[in-house]
Order: C-alpha cells, then sequence, then structure tokens
C-alpha cells in the first residue's frame, strides 16, 4: 500500500521515532511532573463535627491526635478540644465570659494560641489542655506560629469570610513569644497570614481596590509578589508542609472551594496555575494541614439569606408576632432599604456576583437593575424616590454611584482618593454622608461630582484611635447616628453627630447599623444578630427582636416611615468541620 507517493513503511517508522521521542521528553521529565502535578489521586472525607450551629478555625495538633476549635454552643464563643474520631469535646475557655476564637496549635503542640475579647481583647496562649492562659498582645486576630515557635504572626483586622472585610488596611504583626517585642511583617494590607514550613515567607491575602487575592511576603516583610490576579474571591492562603504548594479558597471554580499553585517557597515565585482539590462541600473554608500532608482539616458551611419583615409596635416598643419572609432560595438577599413610599425594597446579592435588586414587600416583582462582575453594594433609597445610591468597584475601586428604580440612569458621583462606602441621604435629596474605609465621613453634593462642589471631611470623634461609620441620617436633618469602629477593626458602640455644634455623642459600647425611628430621637440597632431600641436622650437598651439560633445579617435593616414595620435579612448557618484524608 501506498500513501501520497511514499512507501507505508517509512511512515510506520517516522511514527516510532516519535513516539520514542515522546515517552523519553515524558521519562526524563517525570521528576518536575511528580513535583508540580496534583498529588491527591483519591481523597476520603470524614465528618469531625456535627454540632446544631457553628464550628469554626480547626487546627490540628502536630500528631494528628486532636482537633481544636471555636464554637458558640453555649451562646457564647469557645475554644475546644476534641480527640480525632471522638464526639466529646472538652471546653476549654469555659471559665471565661468573654468570647474565643481563632486558635492555633504550636509547633510542638504543647499551647494553642488564640483570640479572645477577655481584658479588652488580644492575643492569648493557653497550655494544649487549657491550663496556664497568659496574655500575648491587646490587639491581633488569626494568630499563626512560626515554624520554630519563637514568634506568633497576627494580622490587626479579624477575618472569618472575605466578604466581612470593612478596612481594607490590615497589617501582619510579629510577636516574640517569650518577650512579647513585636515587629512590622507585610508593606500594605494584609490579612489571615500563613507562615511557610522553613520560615522563609509569609502568605496571606489582601483587599486591593476591591479584589481579593493572595501574596507572599519574605519573612522580614520585604519582596511582596502576588500568587493571583484576577477578579475571584481568593483568600485563607495555608502552605503545604513540604513549602512546594500553597493551598488557598476561592470560588473560580463557581463554589468557595478548596485550590492549589505549585510555588517556590524562597522566593515566592508561582510555578503553576491554579489546581483543584475539590471538596464535597458548597462552602469551604477555615484550613488547617497535618504536618505530614495528608491530611486537611476544613470547615464546610451551608449559608442562606433572605429577606423578611417583622411588625412593630412604637408605642410598646415591641415586636408582636413571628417574621414572614419575603424573599426565598439561594439568592443571598442583604443590606435592605425601603422605599420613601413603602411598596419596594432595594437589596443587594453576594457571593460570586454582587448586584443590586428591587421587589415589593410582598415580595413580587423582582427585579435586577445591576448585572455585571462589579461589586455592587449597600443600596439606599434616596428620600424623594428618584435614585437608588450604592457603592461599587466598577470605576476601579469603590466609589458612590446612583441609578434609577428603573435601572436606567447609572452615575457615579464621587471621585476620591481612598475607597468609599455607606452612602447616607440627606432628607431633602440633595446631599450625601459617605464613609472612607479607615477615615471619618465626608458630606457631598448628591449631584455629579465637579470642582465646585468639593466634599467636606467631618470632624474625628475624640478618640484618636477610633473612626465614625456615618449610617442613618435623622428625619429632622440635625444629625447623625452611626458606629464607631477602632484600628484593629473591631466596633465600639453606637454614636450621634450633630451638625450644628459638630459634635458626638456617644450612646452604647457596643452595636452596628442604627436606623432612626420617626421622631428623631429613638434608633434600633443590631448587636450580634438581635435588633435593639435605644433612646438618645436616656441611653436606655432594649431587645426588641431575636430569632435565636439564627441571626439578623448585619450591615442594614430598615424600618417603614410610620415605624410599624421592620424590614431585615435573616442569616441561617449551619458549619461543620470535615477532614479530607490522602488514601
Amino acid at each position: 500500500m501506498r500513501m501520497m507517493g511514499r512507501p507505508a513503511g517509512h511512515y510506520r517508522l517516522a511514527v516510532f521515532a516519535l513516539g520514542t521521542l515522546i515517552l523519553a521528553g515524558v521519562w526524563l521529565a517525570l521528576p518536575y511532573l511528580r513535583g508540580r502535578l496534583p498529588a491527591y489521586t483519591h481523597l476520603s472525607f470524614t465528618q469531625l463535627t456535627d454540632q446544631p450551629g457553628q464550628e469554626l478555625f480547626p487546627s490540628l495538633s502536630p500528631d494528628r491526635k486532636t482537633l481544636a476549635y471555636a464554637s458558640r454552643a453555649t451562646g457564647r464563643w469557645d475554644i475546644y478540644l476534641q480527640r480525632m474520631g471522638g464526639r466529646n469535646p472538652a471546653n476549654l475557655t469555659r471559665h471565661s465570659s468573654a468570647d474565643n476564637t481563632q486558635p492555633a496549635f504550636s509547633p510542638d503542640g504543647e499551647h494553642i494560641a488564640f483570640r479572645s475579647e477577655r481584658d479588652g481583647g488580644g492575643i492569648f496562649v493557653m497550655g494544649a489542655t487549657g491550663q496556664s492562659v497568659r496574655r500575648l498582645t491587646d490587639f491581633g486576630f488569626n494568630p499563626v506560629w512560626s515554624p520554630d515557635g519563637q514568634e506568633i504572626l497576627v494580622a490587626t483586622e479579624s477575618i472569618a469570610r472575605p466578604e466581612d472585610r470593612f478596612t481594607p488596611v490590615s497589617q501582619l504583626w510579629a510577636v516574640n513569644v517569650s518577650t512579647g517585642a513585636r515587629r512590622l511583617a507585610s508593606p500594605g494590607d494584609a490579612v489571615q497570614p500563613h507562615w511557610s514550613p522553613h520560615g522563609r515567607r509569609i502568605a496571606y491575602w489582601a483587599s486591593i481596590q476591591g479584589q481579593r487575592d493572595i501574596w507572599t511576603v519574605a519573612a522580614d516583610g520585604t519582596n511582596p509578589v502576588p500568587v493571583t490576579q484576577d477578579t475571584h474571591i481568593d483568600w485563607n492562603p495555608v502552605w503545604a508542609p513540604d513549602g512546594e504548594f500553597l493551598y488557598f479558597i476561592s470560588n473560580r471554580g463557581g463554589s468557595m472551594n478548596l485550590w492549589r499553585v505549585s510555588i517556590d517557597e524562597g522566593s515566592g515565585k508561582v510555578l503553576s496555575a491554579p489546581t483543584p482539590v475539590t471538596t464535597p462541600s458548597s462552602d469551604c473554608s477555615l484550613l488547617s494541614i497535618s504536618r505530614d500532608g495528608r491530611r486537611i482539616a476544613y470547615t464546610d458551611q451551608v449559608f442562606t439569606s433572605n429577606l423578611q419583615q417583622a411588625a412593630f409596635d412604637p408605642v410598646a416598643e415591641k415586636v408582636p408576632g413571628r417574621p414572614i419572609p419575603i424573599t426565598q432560595g439561594s439568592k443571598q438577599a442583604t443590606r435592605p432599604d425601603l422605599s420613601p413610599d413603602g411598596r419596594w425594597l432595594a437589596f443587594g446579592s453576594w457571593g460570586r456576583q454582587e448586584d443590586i435588586f428591587v421587589v415589593r414587600t410582598d415580595g413580587s416583582g423582582l427585579r435586577q437593575l445591576t448585572d455585571d462582575v462589579h461589586r455592587d453594594r449597600g443600596p439606599r433609597w434616596s428620600p424623594d424616590g428618584q435614585r437608588i445610591a450604592f457603592f461599587s468597584n466598577r470605576s476601579g475601586k469603590f466609589e458612590i454611584w446612583t441609578i434609577h428604580p428603573d435601572g436606567s440612569g447609572l452615575e457615579q458621583v464621587t471621585n476620591t482618593s481612598g475607597h468609599v462606602a455607606w452612602p447616607v441621604w440627606a432628607p431633602n435629596s440633595n446631599r450625601l454622608v459617605y464613609t472612607v474605609f479607615g477615615k471619618n465621613p465626608f458630606l457631598s453634593s448628591a449631584a455629579r461630582p465637579g470642582p465646585a462642589q468639593p466634599p467636606q471631611a467631618l470632624p474625628s470623634p475624640g478618640e484618636s484611635t477610633e473612626s465614625f461609620n456615618a449610617w442613618s441620617w435623622s428625619p429632622d436633618g440635625l444629625k447623625l447616628a452611626g458606629f464607631l469602629q477602632r484600628q484593629d477593626g473591631t466596633f465600639s458602640g453606637i454614636a450621634l453627630y450633630f451638625f450644628r455644634t459638630r459634635s458626638y455623642t456617644k450612646l452604647t459600647s457596643f452595636g452596628m447599623d442604627p436606623v432612626w425611628l420617626s421622631d428623631s430621637r429613638r434608633l434600633l440597632l443590631n448587636h450580634q444578630g438581635r435588633i435593639y431600641l435605644v433612646d438618645s436622650p436616656t441611653k436606655r437598651v432594649q431587645e426588641v427582636l431575636s430569632i435565636a439560633p439564627y441571626e439578623i445579617a448585619r450591615r442594614g435593616f430598615a424600618i417603614s416611615r410610620d415605624d410599624r414595620r421592620i424590614y431585615f435579612s435573616l442569616a441561617t448557618i449551619e458549619a461543620d468541620i470535615w477532614l479530607a484524608s490522602l488514601n
């Protein structure tokens, strides 16, 4: 047989030679491939906790015999220790009346570092069975030990979810365990750090212009190198024990799940594209990897967030009856705001895509106003009902935008040098107050920005370590209600700003999201998933709405103009700890 005028034997010889070359190339590349291709050929999965509510921040002991984690089973957050395969966890912080979270085993397994709110808050260290508790710092979150156990690395902002980031100006500090001496370990924004196994680099993630990406930096704080640079949400980096891989959580596959990249520990150079290490979880997070690299503990979280309404009696200051659902499903509706005519709710969705929606208060007429890759958050109706303000990174960083309720007329309102959030309308719809991350609020015209309309900075509150986040303008137009935030990202209560005197008054030592009632005297606020009422002249506080064991979502609820309906987002979270094992 002949083909194209050449003997068939020539083709057989050519094919044989080509195949030999390919096999030789593969053989020579095997050492490289063995080091770079996914090593997990078969994973098995075991559920380690199954208590009602949330079990978070798993930490595997170096000997793989025990697991430390945080749970709110008693009504407050405590650190628990559980034998692997056991079902009777021991509460290590049962004698503390404060919240205790974020446990981390020391490299020798003898101690646990953790975040506690006791005595003003900070990082504490205790023995592995809860003994000999001592304070290490008066600040810091998400502690992680250096490989030699001599230092503990902390961030100045707490992270449990990437959506929780409020002020993207967190720093990393390395603290000597013996002396308490500290040094700055990051050149810019950084949270949720993890030390490489040989102590050469530190992995972390940062929010830069609204984009959440993984970075590494040399242990001395120099040479930051990006690991990911894309529009996906990438967070929670953890080094493999051999230093050849960096694991992280990402939604690049659709849902939050486990990924990894091959990386050079010394330089931070990324050697491969992200590779999935898929878990059977709809939302995987908060990783801990065993010393031999064959076990990965993680949290499997199931979220729902839907709008509800509750009747409110402003005279008796009570909520009669039970709330009524408005939306249902998996859209993750949050931050509702009521239209002036009381017929529509604007709200945002969070997850892979963050957009603005409106829906009637009976749940009908759902309409999507934005539909793109940009992060659109915090919608607020103007008092005249003509526009909805929100903040978005569609210009490259977060600024205030407005849009008409039918989805037309999209306009940028602010053009600042920082990241902007939380638009608050004046009662006459002509002005806006907004907050710049890390700074205090600014007062601006609600028209498009221009040189003739520079924003006016509001004064700082009395404490130099706190900033004021404006949230609600009183119906009488005389004052703002907002919440105070410390430099470490925690919150310290509700305060009022008075325009006439340019002064502040602190109402409470707790709470967020204050919303005025129509009398411009009383406010509703959110604290730990419950709604409270505070009377501003007397500072009297009382609880008015709780839906335990579920939580009213932070960052926004609304009340009707006659004070008789409260609209909020109900968040239900079930979180259990699982173990992925290489067989």
